[in-house]
């Protein structure tokens, strides 16, 4: 119980920090909107991948809207050299975040798509480079451990998600389009 009121009291000073809010609202919006179009336009489940890109929205709020105090680097391999190797780790509050920051864009795009590995690799991308625009520019520190936590939250995640879809992916049932909707095959493949 301890560590959980640590966790949400740096939950709370994060957020409470008023244009850390303010972009999560907006980034959750615009991104959550996106979503709604991106799952409409390409056939995905439309609330999942709205949540999913929602939710994204709140982490690069949480991450990339802060004052930067730290000397940038110049290219990657700087910051990438500048980039503190440290291991993965759930001991502290600030571990513990990063392993659950990109669980909901993960769970719900796997849901949205349903397909595992374009979202596993999203998340490792996101991970990776969030850390290395922060140590780019000054943001915040680059820290290998950030990018396992990331990482692996958000791979834990989508593997959850991908055996919620099981019984939809092995019956044969087809969620995916690749015609537009108002298109003419799509109603065509829908009706059959």
């Amino acid at each position: 119980m301890r560590h959980l009121n640590r966790d949400l009291d740096l939950f709370e000073r994060i957020f409470g920090n008023p244009k850390v809010a303010l972009a999560a609202l907006v980034g959750c919006l615009v991104l959550g909107a996106v979503g709604f179009a991106l799952g409409w336009l390409l056939g995905w489940r439309r609330i999942a991948s709205a949540l999913s890109l929602a939710s994204l929205g709140g982490v690069l709020a949480a991450t990339l809207v802060r004052s930067g105090n730290r000397y940038s680097a110049d290219t990657l391999g700087e910051a990438w050299a500048m980039c503190r190797h440290n291991d993965f780790s759930l001991t502290g509050s600030w571990a513990r975040l990063n392993f659950v920051m990109l669980m909901p864009f993960a769970f719900f795009g796997v849901l949205a798509v349903r397909r595992f590995l374009p979202v596993a690799l999203a998340c490792i991308g996101l991970a990776v480079g969030i850390e290395l625009y922060q140590g780019l520019s000054g943001l915040g520190a680059c820290e290998t451990q950030d990018m396992l936590n990331n990482a692996v939250g958000g791979l834990l995640a989508a593997g959850v998600a991908w055996l919620l879809t099981g019984k939809d992916r092995w019956s044969g049932r087809r969620h995916r389009t690749t015609t537009p909707p108002e298109s003419p095959q799509h109603w065509a493949s829908i009706s059959t």
